[in-house]
């Protein structure tokens, strides 16, 4: 009870870097795949889809960490205002938390399912998203009661989160080939970035700004420059050629 609010308004901030990256350079690979399923070039299909999978985790799993991170000022700053109470705003960051831990799960799903579309496969984007979804409730069921919106959330997130690997399995055994084992290192990669990136986001967020009004904001700009900066360093320092592929699509 009391939690439509809360749902509806994290899940806004969820889908807005989805929407701003994600679906961003999502849309610039799949002309390209098509195109090559349509001249039957495997090897090029295969390294399009490959890439445009670490491109999308490479933009959203530092998103995914830092909303965690940032939650509660994020939520004060937009919406901790008017009628919206503190135990409001407290309740919507918890909701938050929960989505954002599928964020790049849900980006990479929705784009392997692209990639079967794209294969005129629709039975494969089918049996996965009857699975999704039944993680999803049985999760809901099992964590609203005892986590409120927060269990929600969570449910959502490890649902697609689960089906993004499971998705990519599939996808290797339908087009053999695949670099599955290389799309996977990248992934680890990325997650061990990201970590570290969250880890000083945290650190910088306790000493600056506030929850609320400008502080708020000046504690998410503080945040979020800091979490570029240590994320990028840290994919370098690891020789993540994922952030190279990047730059030159970007330039392209």
């Amino acid at each position: 009870s009391g939690s439509v609010f809360s749902y509806s308004r994290a899940y806004l901030w969820f889908v807005l870097p989805h929407g701003l990256l994600a679906v961003s350079i999502a849309t610039t690979f799949l002309p390209d795949m098509t195109r090559s399923i349509t001249r039957k070039d495997k090897e090029q299909m295969i390294r399009q889809s490959a890439l445009g999978v670490r491109l999308i985790a490479l933009v959203t799993m530092p998103a995914a960490f830092g909303l965690f991170v940032l939650r509660r000022p994020i939520i004060g700053a937009a919406f901790e205002h008017g009628g919206v109470t503190p135990a409001d705003a407290l309740e919507t960051s918890r909701a938050l938390a929960g989505f954002a831990l599928g964020l790049a799960g849900f980006s990479v799903y929705l784009f392997v399912i692209r990639v079967f579309y794209a294969h005129q496969d629709a039975r494969s984007p089918f049996m996965i998203n009857l699975v999704e979804n039944a993680i999803n409730i049985a999760l809901a069921v099992m964590l609203a009661d005892r986590f409120g919106v927060l269990g929600l959330g969570a449910a959502f997130a490890v649902a697609y989160v689960v089906s993004a690997l499971w998705s990519l399995q599939v996808l290797s055994y339908k087009v053999p080939g695949y670099p599955l084992r290389h799309t996977f290192a990248g992934l680890y990669r990325m997650l061990v970035a990201a970590a570290i990136m969250a880890q000083a986001v945290w650190m910088v967020a306790r000493l600056v700004g506030g929850n609320t009004g400008v502080d708020a904001l000046l504690r998410i700009g503080a945040g979020t420059a800091t979490g570029i900066v240590v994320y990028l360093c840290v994919l370098l320092a690891m020789r993540a050629p994922e952030v190279g592929e990047l730059r030159t699509r970007l330039g392209r």
